[in-house]
């Protein structure tokens, strides 16, 4: 997915909460930064896609 423009990655608890958004930062194909936000009030507040 995209975050903020970034390539990014979401994950779920299995009670179908967020747990966590990871954002990646990359240059010259080479991951160069990754941010995390764990914070679940939050990741409450996004609007984020249904858990597949």
């Amino acid at each position: 997915m995209l975050v903020n423009g970034l390539p990014g990655m979401l994950s779920w608890r299995e009670d179908g909460t967020p747990l966590s958004v990871l954002m990646f930062t990359v240059a010259a194909g080479r991951i160069t930064d990754i941010a995390a936000l764990v914070d679940p009030a939050r990741l409450a507040a996004m609007d984020l896609p249904d858990p597949a």
